[in-house]
């Protein structure tokens, strides 16, 4: 155990922090609270660096059952009926009416991608860059204990993430996205480029997709809740990531508004994608002809798969997450290289390892820096905007369709997945995480596309020069058309002569691989079953009827994709009720079948009411409230660096850091999500707010809070004239400070005036952000100095955030301040 910092001379006190560590938006000064004892601190007492070995009791809402057999079910009754009636308000609406839930939605989705792709382009290599950076600068320091010892094997470790993170995915796009991209990508349409070019690019693109910009996110929030708990004895919780900015204000509504959402987006995510995901595996069943391949109406099918998985998900969460979880996950992963080596062995091997070696220098080629960053802004003009003339434009869509698609997808899901990943991180370094969730994935990602997508993109090349084949020597191009499809092509089993020709106009070196089939963008799912079945090796066996491997690796691979979607499933239930628990690691085994059975509910709701139809709606809901996700884990770089640079400065040890260490020594007396904004606490807890969250500061707000903010709101200038000539500590810039406020008063006016007529021309509505921004820009400067003349910490961003859209807030605290303060002057020197 590691001795008191006292005993060996050094003072244990909270220190203040560099300026670039300090919060974006300041916390308030309130009494610092003992939460152990539960004792108030006086200003000369200390902090340690070592929490006391008794766990903190968290402020936070929590109801308790009881039950007669002696167990109690324990959660957090806001964080729960939250996410519970967001996600079936929008799932019962989405049934109810899936036609027009799916128009109003995708509209939604659209809006988001169309004033957002910037956003969320921009935010996922900003993720990269700087996890590459922690893992170099602060790579040793480690998610638990210095001395412990991670919890599961690096092969089960690997396992358990990847089954719960994109092992689905795999199965779906593995030969379709290649495929899709082959045909439509903003490099396909532009006219220069050769077959060969637009393949490599359809095959870095999906890599690109599937690669650190899918690890980015999950990776975030994994680092930074796995920090927050496992070295700062923090509940397992999103919102634990937020205490570096919030402080104890994250116990109340604000940690749990953070807690809830992302109960809806991990239930809404995993709800989808087993709905999807069904469809599939049913495709793959009709293939198998274990279902009737002419059947159409297979409502019951799907609800049927739907129940199986949920059912053998709950018993995998029930059993917890060191038996059931674990080795699901490895088995899964286990079938999915058996199938992944078979293709490679059966295919051309050559031309694939080939195509891995080709595939991995273009992708760390093009993307880290171009791909990336790549917002296709030409191409997405529509025509009348300026769109190119030439033809060579991709389709406006793609770039929403595909790229946008997938970043805010992985955001959607980054709540599950990344919390998944902290609960099995514990006791790994930040290096150790770097390379197994994202350098690892990656890697096995360029091989399974490398490997699957190849075989599709040669498989369709081939169908094609078959179809060309009939076309020119036949003058028919259905000639080597397969019964089977018309979209398929029988494989001649020997070289094929025609008269006049000497050589042959078709070599065979790949015997028994037939038919091979082009791409149809009407049934995507059905792309991977149709490489099994072109394993076929027609004419062999004892009779030569040997009816090939397609039954062999379709079943294989149903089987292998019902273990991903069990693993998900389960995997999902484990988090969802973390979440709801207040990051309880250890829950009673009805609340884990409560949230199974609830995700299986909503799925066939969903699908039993409105289809695909209604599971895209869902989807596409899922992926717009995930946009302020995205801002929030951008933010949690910032968090991350904090939990980091107080592990260093204080030294790991064997016992948990005390979070409190996180705060600055002096902060505002009312931080600007104080004051008026307390009153959601005051609604949430109906009156009644916990006494440890009265003493840190979240009080009942007050007939000042409610007077200042309607009085800076209207008539902003009157506060800031009061700031600038209590700043103005000898009064030698009495004119300056009232030109300042008179243009202040002016711009404010103007911009409310120049919104209102941006009815009539949205000119006007430019000029009116000037004006608002320059009086955020004056504001942000009062600001700075009122924080240096009276020593509180901050940043030029938290400035931004407070001057600009909470405006009233900031000029509210800074008076407040200064009521507190004093007279400046007497500490002028």
């Amino acid at each position: 155990m590691a001795e008191d910092p006292q005993s060996q001379g050094v003072p244990a006190v909270v220190k203040d922090p560099a300026p670039e560590v300090a919060v974006l938006v300041e916390e308030e000064e309130a009494p610092k609270v003992d939460a152990e004892v539960g004792k108030t601190l006086d200003d000369n007492s200390v902090v340690k660096p070592c929490a006391p070995k008794e766990k903190r009791d968290f402020p936070m809402r929590e109801t308790v059952i009881s039950l007669g057999s002696g167990g109690e079910l324990r959660f957090n009754w806001f964080v729960s009926l939250f996410g519970l009636a967001f996600l079936w308000g929008i799932s019962i609406y989405c049934m109810v009416e899936p036609d027009k839930a799916k128009v109003t939605l995708d509209k939604w989705f659209a809006e988001t991608i169309q004033y957002f792709t910037w956003f969320y382009i921009v935010g996922n290599p900003i993720m990269t860059f700087f996890i590459f950076w922690l893992a170099y600068r602060y790579g040793n320091i480690k998610l638990g204990h210095k001395d412990a010892e991670p919890e599961f094997s690096d092969m089960s470790y690997f396992a358990m993430l990847f089954s719960a993170g994109v092992g689905v995915g795999l199965f779906f796009y593995g030969v379709s996205e290649p495929l899709w991209h082959q045909n439509s990508n903003y490099f396909s349409e532009a006219g220069y480029r050769s077959q060969d070019e637009i393949d490599q690019w359809a095959l870095e693109i999906t890599l690109y997709h599937w690669g650190f910009a899918g690890w980015s996110p999950y990776i975030m929030i994994a680092i930074c809740c796995g920090l927050a708990s496992y070295a700062f004895d923090l509940p397992l919780t999103v919102r634990s990531c937020f205490y570096p900015i919030f402080g104890e204000y994250i116990w109340g509504w604000i940690g749990d508004a953070i807690d809830g959402w992302s109960v809806v987006m991990t239930v809404a995510g995993v709800c989808t994608s087993l709905g999807l995901g069904v469809i599939q595996i049913t495709t793959g069943l009709q293939r198998l002809e274990w279902v009737d391949p002419t059947k159409t109406e297979l409502t019951g099918v799907y609800v049927a798969i739907i129940w199986i998985v949920t059912a053998f998900a709950t018993i995998s969460v029930v059993t917890g997450l060191k038996m059931g979880i674990k080795f699901l996950s490895v088995l899964g992963f286990s079938l999915g290289c058996l199938i992944l080596f078979l293709c490679f062995v059966m295919e051309k091997s050559y031309y694939l390892m080939n195509l891995l070696v080709q595939t991995t220098g273009f992708y760390m080629q093009w993307s880290i820096f171009q791909v990336p960053f790549w917002t296709d802004s030409f191409g997405s003009l529509n025509p009348g905007e300026g769109r190119s003339v030439d033809g060579n434009s991709s389709e406006t869509w793609w770039i929403g369709a595909w790229t946008v698609f997938y970043m805010a997808w992985w955001v959607a899901w980054a709540c599950f997945v990344g919390l998944f990943i902290a609960r099995i991180s514990k006791n790994r370094t930040i290096r150790s995480v770097v390379f197994g969730v994202f350098l690892a994935p990656t890697a096995y990602a360029i091989i399974w596309f490398s490997f699957m997508g190849g075989i599709g993109l040669r498989q369709a090349r081939q169908a094609l020069e078959l179809e060309k084949l009939g076309t020119d020597f036949f003058q028919d191009a259905a000639h080597y058309q397969s019964d089977s499809s018309e979209f398929c092509y029988d494989v001649p089993q020997e070289d094929v002569y025609v008269d006049g020709v000497e050589d042959p106009i078709f070599v065979n070196t790949l015997p028994g691989i037939t038919p091979v089939c082009k791409f149809d963008t009407t049934s995507s799912p059905a792309a991977w079953f149709n490489v099994m079945y072109s394993y076929s090796y027609p004419g062999t066996g004892p009779d030569g009827n040997f009816g090939g491997f397609g039954q062999f690796l379709s079943g294989l691979s149903i089987f292998t994709l019902a273990i991903y979607f069990i693993t998900s499933s389960d995997s999902g239930s484990l988090v969802v009720d973390t979440l709801a628990s207040n990051g309880a690691e250890e829950h009673h085994w009805l609340q884990r079948v409560f949230w199974a059975f609830t995700e299986g509910g909503v799925a066939t709701g969903l699908l039993v009411a409105g289809g695909s139809d209604a599971l895209g709606a869902l989807q596409a809901a899922s992926i717009v409230f995930g946009l302020p996700f995205n801002f929030l884990i951008i933010i949690m770089c910032w968090c991350i660096l904090v939990m980091c640079r107080t592990l260093e400065e204080h030294g790991q040890a064997n016992e948990n850091m005390d979070a409190r260490l996180f705060m600055p020594k002096k902060t505002w007396k009312m931080p600007v999500y104080g004051g008026i904004c307390n009153v959601m606490e005051v609604l949430f807890s109906f009156g009644n707010i916990n006494k440890t969250l009265q003493a840190s500061g979240l009080t009942a707000p007050t007939a000042q809070h409610f007077v200042g903010f309607a009085k800076n709101a209207l008539f902003p200038f009157v506060t800031l004239y009061s700031v600038y000539s209590a700043i103005d500590l000898k009064g030698k810039n009495k004119v300056t400070n009232i030109i300042g406020t008179l243009s202040y008063a002016a711009l404010h006016v103007g911009w409310i005036v120049l919104f209102i007529c941006g009815t009539i021309n949205y000119g006007f509505v430019a000029l009116a952000w000037t004006m608002f921004f320059t009086n955020t820009c004056i504001l942000i400067s009062v600001r700075m100095t009122l924080r240096g003349m009276i020593g509180i910490s901050g940043n030029i961003v938290g400035d931004f955030v407070a001057c600009s859209f909470l405006y009233p807030q900031a000029l509210l605290q800074m008076e407040i301040q200064l009521a507190a303060e004093g007279d400046l002057s007497a500490g002028d020197s």
